[in-house]
């Protein structure tokens, strides 16, 4: 029995196929699509997470992530709605996967324009959606390294960090990952 088929049994394949269909529900945190994606973020290989991941990071409208991530936009703060914990939790993860990222690449924390610390237990909701909105856009391999350890670690982050649109993409690409991988000859 394959991975595919551990995924199928857990989440079903009808879920899959409406996740590849982009005909999930990730306006709701709480919702059974949000769940599932959970499931199926949990159960893969870290490495094809964080490809899969960094391949949807780029499909991201910079300015449509910016809108989710930045408090104040459309009267929201997804960010700010988190526990202190977890938004030190996404700032240190983003934070530590921009600086494996290289400086070679100008992947410092230092670069973020108005960024007003990098310590992550002392960044407000705005300075984690500037690291976010700076890694989203500047360096999507980190982005998606990120977002796969959050979602793996601690997947109900995930939801604040990426928003739905982004968890959309994220779950068309999964599914499609998947779907890909069980009609690869044996």
């Amino acid at each position: 029995m394959g991975l595919l088929q551990d995924i199928t049994d857990a989440i079903g394949n009808d879920k899959l196929k409406q996740f590849q269909q982009g005909e999930a529900d990730f306006e709701d945190q709480n919702s059974s699509d949000q769940k599932a994606l959970q499931d199926l973020i949990k159960r893969m290989d870290p490495r094809e997470l964080q490809e899969v991941l960094a391949k949807s990071a780029r499909q991201i409208d910079p300015q449509e992530y910016a809108d989710h991530v930045t408090p104040g936009v459309g009267n929201t703060d997804p960010l700010g709605q988190l526990k202190s914990g977890g938004l030190a939790s996404i700032a240190a993860v983003l934070l530590n996967s921009l600086k494996q990222a290289g400086s070679g690449a100008g992947a410092q924390p230092s670069k973020i324009p108005g960024l007003q610390t990098t310590d992550p237990n002392e960044m407000n909701s705005d300075d984690v959606a500037k690291v976010a909105r700076y890694t989203q856009e500047n360096h999507p391999d980190a982005f998606g390294k990120a977002a796969a350890e959050i979602g793996q670690q601690q997947p109900g982050l995930l939801h604040g960090m990426l928003g739905k649109s982004a968890m959309a993409l994220a779950a068309a690409a999964l599914a499609s990952h998947f779907i890909k991988m069980d009609r690869r000859p044996k």
